[in-house]
């Protein structure tokens, strides 16, 4: 019985970072999913409560920044977690115009119950990895991060709109092609 080395299923030809990172993102995205699901929470949604808790008093414009977001779609995921109990708008005392985020008392219960279960689903993906390389891993995902930021923007490499054609010029509310035959 010969043993033959298993076959990867990371193509050569993927073996560059931009395609690595994405399907290292959708795994870590699917296995949270599965966990914040029964909560009717997206991963996304779990990343806007981390950062409020993380910089309570924040706006969302700063939340926005921390999370990597524009300020449109964070209010609209503020609006969820509101509308759930999660996360409190308050008027800012110094500006009665800008409202600052906090974590209620029930967020912070579904984030203590619910972290150290995602925490140990990410070690358990992580474990094909020593201790240290867990580690050192984050480390570079962080430097290399930080090292690009400016490229962190949202909606950043997604395709241009396509534009529709401008509609034809109107001549004395008349389409010049029926002018064609006059």
């Amino acid at each position: 019985m010969s043993l033959q080395p298993r076959k990867s299923v990371v193509l050569p030809s993927h073996r560059v970072p931009a395609h690595l990172a994405r399907r290292f993102n959708q795994i870590f995205l699917g296995v949270m999913a599965e966990y914040l699901a029964p909560e009717d929470l997206t991963p996304l949604l779990w990343s806007v409560m981390a950062a409020v808790q993380e910089a309570p008093g924040c706006g969302q414009k700063q939340g926005a920044l921390h999370v990597g977001v524009d300020a449109v779609n964070f209010g609209q995921m503020i609006d969820v977690l509101e509308a759930k109990g999660l996360v409190a708008r308050k008027i800012d005392a110094g500006d009665r115009r800008a409202r600052k985020l906090y974590i209620t008392e029930r967020g912070t219960a579904l984030r203590e119950r619910l972290s150290p279960i995602l925490r140990i689903a990410q070690e358990r993906l992580l474990a094909p990895l020593s201790k240290a390389e867990r580690v050192a891993l984050v480390d570079m995902l962080v430097r290399v991060i930080e090292a690009n930021d400016s490229y962190a923007r949202p909606g950043n490499g997604r395709r241009k709109p396509k534009r529709t054609p401008k509609p034809e010029a109107r001549i004395g509310g008349r389409d010049e092609r029926s002018l064609e035959g006059a």
